[in-house]
């Protein structure tokens, strides 16, 4: 990411998350946290008991972020944080570059919160009756994340939707999004369909789809890893097994028993390194309000 791309993905998540943009220029921001960011971006747990224990009014922190990317002889000799004080209180200066550890944390936030959303398409403007009202399917949109693992590893993302109306499944769904303004208030004019299936049954059917698709894959990949577990499995037992055979005298036996766990936990590490697998995992998902019935 160069550092437009790395401003422009900090103000998003500080608008997304109703902070107060004190000000705003090239190459910084000065912002105040809300309290859901507050939460999220300065590890003050203790603070945020209290405040939920006693109902205090929150006192968020303010940040000044500044854009300019660094070099490494900078990075390596400037101090992370510093503080300026203002009248209106403290405010933590630190610099936001790709690799930073406050772009690191910003990533892990935006991921957090993102993982479910509720998003609604926005009617164009100026088009439609001002006095109609528009029906919105809504979609159950999952990425779903695919490992073949084993001692490589393949992945694949599959953006799917589901029409909680009908039953209909898009498997090119994510795509179909790329180009629609979504937004998360619902747009005016607008009426929301009856679902015919819970979120709980669409969920359920994506993965059996995802499942029938499984099913049909090449697994050339696997019955080539097997064979290469099998071959080192034996190679470490032509190894071990004749000092094993040998280790008779009673001198030996706990030699010979440590010997064998070592064996044992070799052929653990072969299995689990070799042995080939398939991981399904959701990454985010959303419900997501389309214009039209479908």
């Amino acid at each position: 990411m160069n550092t437009k791309q790395v401003q422009k993905f900090v103000i998003s998540y500080l608008d997304s998350m109703d902070c107060h943009l004190i000000e705003k220029s090239p190459s910084s921001v000065t912002v105040k946290l809300s309290p859901d960011a507050d939460r999220a971006l300065t590890n003050r747990p203790y603070y945020w008991s209290f405040v939920d224990r006693t109902g205090a009014d929150p006192e968020t922190m303010t940040y000044r972020w500044s854009f300019e990317n660094p070099s490494m002889a900078d990075r390596a000799s400037a101090t992370p944080i510093s503080y300026i004080m203002t009248e209106s209180g403290r405010i933590i200066q630190e610099d936001v570059y790709f690799g930073s550890r406050r772009l690191h944390q910003l990533f892990g936030a935006a991921q957090q919160s993102g993982r479910c959303v509720t998003l609604f398409e926005e009617p164009p403007r100026g088009k439609g009756d001002p006095l109609g009202s528009q029906p919105y399917t809504a979609w159950l949109g999952v990425n779903f994340k695919v490992g073949f693992e084993c001692d490589m590893k393949r992945e694949e993302i599959y953006g799917w939707g589901i029409s909680l109306a009908t039953g209909v499944i898009n498997e090119k769904f994510m795509e179909t999004l790329r180009d629609r303004r979504l937004t998360p208030r619902l747009p005016s004019n607008v009426h929301l369909l009856k679902n015919g299936l819970s979120l709980r049954k669409g969920m359920s059917q994506l993965e059996l789809t995802m499942e029938r698709k499984l099913k049909t894959t090449d697994f050339t990949w696997a019955v080539e890893a097997e064979q290469r577990r099998q071959d080192e499995l034996e190679r470490i037992r032509q190894y071990y097994n004749p000092m094993l055979e040998h280790m008779n005298h009673p001198d030996q036996q706990e030699q010979k028993a440590t010997l064998s766990a070592r064996f044992q936990q070799r052929e653990a590490e072969i299995d689990w390194q070799y042995r080939p697998r398939v991981s399904v995992s959701v990454t985010n998902c959303g419900i997501f309000h389309l214009p039209g019935i479908h």
